[in-house]
């Protein structure tokens, strides 16, 4: 049984919340929200230009195997999987309507990603489906790990993005495991394993490429794409320290043990996060950094 299979994996147990957080986006946000700086805020905002159609698939995934899920715990923590998604996916597409207001007009850009989810929708099997989920939920599952155990990544942030990055990345945290779990239910053995690692690999080069374009699309609409002193701030935060997109690189490369398991990674870290939160889930830039109390 599937609460078996957590107990044998180290007693980690899962603990998934929907919560139907709203973030009050306003004309107050600063537009170079972290550190004041528009290459390390442009190449967040570019990561939440992938989330929306992300999540689509990510919930789309869940709920092509809701049905063939034997374990009722399974089945239950992948409903609350996708409601997770489900408000992600409404919050970050709010976020990303906020760039068009702040000037950085995403509307198209916004159409061309829906437009590549439509054709991944509809030109890959069920199953690959599901593996490009476990894949990306890895990506997602490493970056919540280290917004969550490093506070360097997110200190120099308006309050109110440091709010929002946080809450995700706590339920990312939660969830990470689910995709995974039924995966290793509809394709179990080294058939399974290898094809999981092929299409990480092809993920992996898709994502980061895509990324990088993504980055490029919203620096020039900034008029940025030649500060040379904002590519350089943002590749030290990357690459330098904090490095961050460093490190979820290298915590990538766990995904291709034949024993990988996404609860061996921060173990923990969910239940202390979960402890500090408040449920008040209107966010606004009034109440913003109350979010999470601090740690006693």
């Amino acid at each position: 049984m599937y609460s078996s299979e957590n107990a044998a994996r180290g007693g980690v147990e899962h603990n998934i919340i929907p919560r139907n957080m709203h973030f009050a986006f306003s004309s107050d946000l600063p537009r170079d929200w972290h550190s004041g700086e528009p290459g390390i805020s442009r190449f967040y905002d570019a990561l939440s230009m992938t989330f929306p159609e992300g999540e689509r698939l990510f919930i789309a995934s869940g709920r092509d195997y809701i049905s063939d899920i034997d374990d009722p715990e399974l089945r239950e923590d992948t409903k609350r999987f996708t409601a997770q998604e489900a408000v992600h996916r409404r919050e970050h597409a709010v976020y990303n309507k906020q760039l068009t207001q702040n000037g950085i007009n995403v509307e198209s850009l916004s159409l061309a990603l829906e437009r590549i989810m439509d054709a991944i929708l509809r030109w890959t099997s069920k199953k690959t489906r599901l593996a490009i989920t476990c894949a990306f939920e890895h990506y997602t599952a490493q970056l919540a790990m280290l917004i969550l155990s490093d506070p360097r990544i997110m200190e120099k942030a308006h309050p109110f993005y440091a709010d929002l990055w946080r809450w995700h990345a706590l339920e990312e945290e939660e969830h990470k495991s689910v995709a995974y779990d039924i995966y290793r239910q509809i394709a179990p053995g080294w058939t399974g394993y290898l094809r999981r690692i092929f299409v990480m690999t092809i993920a992996s080069l898709y994502y980061h490429i895509l990324l990088f374009v993504i980055y490029i699309l919203l620096m020039t609409k900034d008029g940025q794409l030649t500060n040379l002193r904002a590519w350089g701030r943002m590749l030290n935060h990357l690459y330098g320290q904090p490095g961050m997109w460093r490190r979820l690189t290298v915590g990538i490369l766990s995904y291709y043990r034949p024993s990988f398991h996404p609860s061996q990674h921060a173990q923990g870290l969910a239940d202390e996060w979960r402890t500090r939160l408040s449920m008040h889930t209107e966010r606004t830039v009034e109440n913003s950094g109350t979010l999470f109390r601090k740690p006693s």
